[in-house]
């Protein structure tokens, strides 16, 4: 072999061994990946979906059970909560006896096993106790109803009238001042919304969120973006024993 061939046959296998040597160094999950196989499926199963909330009392081990005296009802329950850590009990009520018709009345200490509550009139109503746990899990026991007060409301004290509040407005602010009875108060909530509307303080419920206080008497000025608009306006207010009383809609007036 004359020296120009043995100096092409010496490049010609330098460039197959250098092809080759690209050819083995490509990502070999590639392709697959592109297909949905390797690190791509792994990574599809490996989503998880936000677990739903779970029950955890056992059915026929609960009771809830209701006298009414008047205005006035006591309420009393049961609940085999063994092995689960609860963070707060939920109660509720309906003039109804729907259970998406329901009214916040109260927010109780783990402990509690039972609760007086206030009535607004005479008409007949539906409990329910709701167990929330650490983790946010829940369970409801009820509904339980307590009859019409056959004896009239001629004797009721309306509880949301003790606590005072007026709403008066310019074209640019409303000015909220509110009094209320002396007491422990663990919040007081203010939301608005431009009309009047049912459960303002549900979650889906579209309403703005005004002020947060402890305070219970005090007042709050709210900036207006539209004078032209109405704006309606509702208070939670939760006292240190749970008990919970709302008061709205409150229609934001021109004063005179």
């Amino acid at each position: 072999m004359n020296t120009t061939k043995q100096l092409l046959f010496i490049i010609t296998v330098s460039l197959a061994g250098i092809a080759l040597m690209s050819s083995c160094s490509k990502e070999p999950d590639a392709q697959a990946g592109k297909k949905g196989g390797g690190a791509t499926t792994s990574a599809k199963a490996g989503k998880t979906t936000k677990a739903a909330k779970a029950t955890f009392i056992p059915a026929g081990k609960s009771s809830l059970h209701a006298v009414r005296n008047g205005q006035y009802v006591t309420l009393g329950w049961k609940a085999d909560l063994s092995g689960v850590k609860i963070r707060k009990i939920d109660i509720t009520r309906s003039s109804t006896g729907k259970a998406t018709n329901r009214d916040a009345v109260a927010t109780l200490e783990p402990g509690a096993a039972s609760y007086k509550d206030s009535l607004p009139n005479e008409n007949a109503y539906w409990y329910w106790v709701r167990f929330v746990t650490t983790d946010d899990k829940f369970q409801d026991i009820g509904p339980v109803r307590v009859d019409i007060d056959k004896a009239g409301a001629a004797n009721y004290t309306k509880l949301a009238d003790i606590y005072k509040i007026s709403i008066t407005r310019t074209d640019d602010f409303a000015t909220l001042k509110w009094d209320f009875p002396e007491g422990e108060y663990s919040s007081i909530r203010v939301v608005r919304s431009f009309r009047p509307l049912p459960g303002p303080f549900k979650a889906a419920a579209k309403t703005t969120p005004v002020v947060e206080s402890v305070e219970r008497q005090s007042q709050y000025t709210d900036a207006l973006n539209d004078p032209n608009t109405d704006h309606w306006y509702w208070f939670r207010i939760t006292l240190k024993s749970g008990a919970i009383i709302e008061r709205g809609p409150i229609k934001a007036e021109y004063g005179r």
